[in-house]
Formats: C-alpha cells, sequence, structure tokens
C-alpha cells in the first residue's frame, strides 16, 4: 500500500465523553475511506468511554492522559503536552487536527511541528472559555495565540463567532459542524415510548436539551422557565439529559419553585436521538457557544426551538428557530409554548432532509475535511 493510501490522523480534544467536539470527531472520522485514512484520538482527560467501541470496530485508538478524573488547569497542560510530544516521538502521524475550546490548542499544532507533522490543522469550537478561574484562563489563552498561532497550517472555526474568538484577524475556513441524520430522524414509536418511561403524557409539553449540565449551558435557567409555563396552567415538563456538576444544583432550584415532579435527569447518555424524538420543543438557553450542535441534531429530528441570541446564527434559514434574550424566563416561557403551538403544522419527518439539504449531513462533514488530509 502506498503512503498515499495510508494517510494517518491524529484528532486531539481537551475532554473526552459524549459533548460536541467528540460527536463531530466520530462523525467525520468514522466516514473516512479506510484504505486510505486510518485515525486515532488524543485527549488530556476523559469522563464517558462510550465513543470506544465504535472506535475499536475501524481500528483506532483513544489516549487518554488522565483517565476518569480532571485535575486544575496548569497540570493539564504541562502534562498533556509532554506526554502528546511522547507519541508523536512514537508514532507517525501524516495530520493531526486539533479541536480546541481556547488559545492553548496552538501549543499542541507547534509541539506537531517540532515533530515534524506536515498538516496541522487548530478548530476552533467555541466562542469564549467559560465561567470559573477566568483569570487564569484568559492568560493561558492569550499565551497560546500569542507564542505559537502560526504552526497552524490551517485554521478551522465551526461559526464565525468561534473564528473571531481564536484566530483574531487571521483567515480562517468555515467548517460545518455536521450529523448523521439518519441516527437522529424522528420515530414516533421511540417518541412515545421514552414518554412513557419517563410518565409524561402525549398531550404534555416537554422542553428541554441534551447536553452537560454546566454554568454554559444554563441550566438553572431552563428550571425557572418551567416555573413560569406550570403558573400560567401549561402541563409542561423539563428534561435535561446530559451529566455534570450542576445536577444537584438543578434538582435543588426545582425543588425550591415546586416543580421537582416535572424534572428530569436521565444522566449521560449514548442514544442522545431518544430524548430529540419525545422533546416537542429543545430549549437552549446557552451563555455562549461556538456553534451548538445539538441544535442540528434536534432540528433533524424535527423539533421546534427556542435558542439563547447567544448562540451563533446559523448560515440557513429555517422555520424551526426562535431566539430570546437570557434576561427573561418569562419571554422564554412564551416562546417555548408559541413554538410547541406552530410546531402543530409541520410533519416532525421533514427535519431529516431539511438538514441535509441545508449542508450539514454527513457526507458534507467528510467533504469538508478530505481535501486538507490530503494536503
Amino acid at each position: 500500500m502506498s503512503k498515499a493510501a495510508d494517510r494517518r490522523i491524529l484528532y486531539y480534544s481537551e475532554g473526552w465523553g459524549l459533548g460536541g467536539i467528540e460527536s463531530y470527531i466520530m462523525l467525520a472520522a468514522t466516514g473516512l475511506d479506510r484504505s486510505e485514512f486510518s485515525f486515532d484520538v488524543f485527549c488530556t482527560h476523559d469522563w464517558d468511554d462510550s465513543h470506544d467501541q465504535a472506535l475499536e470496530e475501524v481500528g483506532a485508538r483513544r489516549f487518554a492522559v488522565f483517565e476518569g478524573h480532571r485535575p486544575n488547569l496548569v497540570k493539564r497542560t504541562l502534562v498533556s503536552g509532554w506526554r502528546w510530544r511522547q507519541l508523536l516521538r512514537r508514532e507517525h502521524y501524516d495530520v493531526v487536527h486539533v479541536n480546541t475550546m481556547n488559545g492553548m490548542g496552538f501549543m499542541y499544532a507547534w509541539l506537531a511541528a517540532r515533530q515534524g507533522v506536515p498538516v496541522r490543522l487548530v478548530h476552533s469550537h467555541n466562542s469564549g472559555f467559560g465561567v470559573g478561574h477566568r483569570v487564569l484562563k484568559s492568560i493561558f489563552h492569550r499565551a497560546g495565540q500569542r507564542l505559537w498561532s502560526s504552526y497552524a497550517t490551517d485554521r478551522l472555526a465551526c461559526s464565525r463567532e468561534a473564528g473571531e474568538y481564536l484566530f483574531g484577524d487571521r483567515p480562517f475556513r468555515f467548517v460545518r459542524n455536521s450529523v448523521d441524520t439518519e441516527r437522529f430522524a424522528f420515530d414516533a414509536a421511540v417518541r412515545a415510548e421514552v414518554r412513557a418511561e419517563l410518565g409524561i403524557t402525549d398531550g404534555a409539553l416537554l422542553f428541554g436539551s441534551v447536553g452537560r449540565i454546566v454554568e454554559q449551558k444554563n441550566p438553572l435557567f431552563q428550571v425557572e422557565v418551567l416555573r413560569h409555563l406550570v403558573d400560567s396552567g401549561v402541563d409542561a415538563a423539563l428534561i435535561l439529559a446530559g451529566a455534570g456538576p450542576l445536577e444537584k444544583a438543578t434538582l435543588a432550584r426545582a425543588k425550591e419553585l415546586g416543580v421537582s415532579a416535572r424534572v428530569h435527569l436521565p444522566g449521560g447518555t449514548k442514544h442522545a436521538e431518544r430524548y430529540y424524538c419525545a422533546l416537542d420543543v429543545f430549549s437552549m438557553p446557552s451563555v455562549f457557544e461556538g456553534f451548538g450542535i445539538t441544535v442540528i441534531e434536534a432540528m433533524a429530528s424535527g423539533c421546534s426551538c427556542v435558542l439563547s441570541d447567544q448562540i451563533p446564527v446559523f448560515d440557513f434559514d429555517v422555520y424551526l428557530e426562535r431566539r430570546e434574550s437570557i434576561k427573561d424566563p418569562q419571554a422564554w416561557a412564551e416562546a417555548i409554548e408559541s413554538m410547541y403551538r406552530a410546531s402543530r403544522s409541520w410533519s416532525r419527518n421533514d427535519g431529516k432532509e431539511l438538514v441535509e439539504e441545508s449542508g450539514y449531513g454527513r457526507a458534507d462533514a467528510v467533504a469538508q475535511v478530505l481535501s486538507l488530509y490530503q494536503a
């Protein structure tokens, strides 16, 4: 087999579990022609191994520096950089695809350049670095930008906001965060099954989201929205399918507001498609987002969506979404009820086609990176 038919790719993601970056990597990488490409995954820390079987099936390995725990930022950066360099010295890769949330992603491109990796892609997946330790995060972010940004052979971003956040005024390529539309297509039987499991009648309004239960996703705000819906006489329930440090705080707030019986936190799941089918309205009041891949997943399932005005605007016209400020939970409650009523006029089975026609299908994800990997 010639070298051109065996190009090796190493993907980087700081965390590894059931998040948007992981979904993007799995979608793009597993769609590559295995006779031409092979790949491995490197992560600083992990919190779920649900993708490991799929990786093994295509002959890919996953390397985790800290398994099952997440040490402080300084330790993560120093040890992860050292282990990354060791792996690059031991293995030969033709491409590194660094999927990052901040400027420290450039460090991995710099280390790859020192080991002679010819193609070094740095891919921005966020538009901010979140809450907690903001001063330290800002220092690391700026340091990475200033010291090593020139070592990326290509700059990629999932949205204009994500690109400007990481690359400033330097040019970058927009790469869509596509989804497996077959997986997320609406299924009425699954909808009935999941709602029965949750004890939610078919006539009740079920809203919520899929993703980590963290500050960025604003889960306590979702509980406030639920209270306003219930107070206005709507038979509503909230589901937040995911895991995270704010699970207990979310349940405690629901209890304070007297809506705990209507709040469902099933935990992390590798079958997110089941919950999209069960939902009536996908609500995402994020404080910030690089893109919002779960919104595309929800749209593929035909969900109507109420989204934070902090989520980047999509590059296609869609009737399924409405945007609101995250300052007013009452306005969100009204928007969710309005979108719920409006959704009765369309077929949820149209969601899959809408997403594919907009260029967010699996084939589009592979096609966008293929030319970069072959450079």
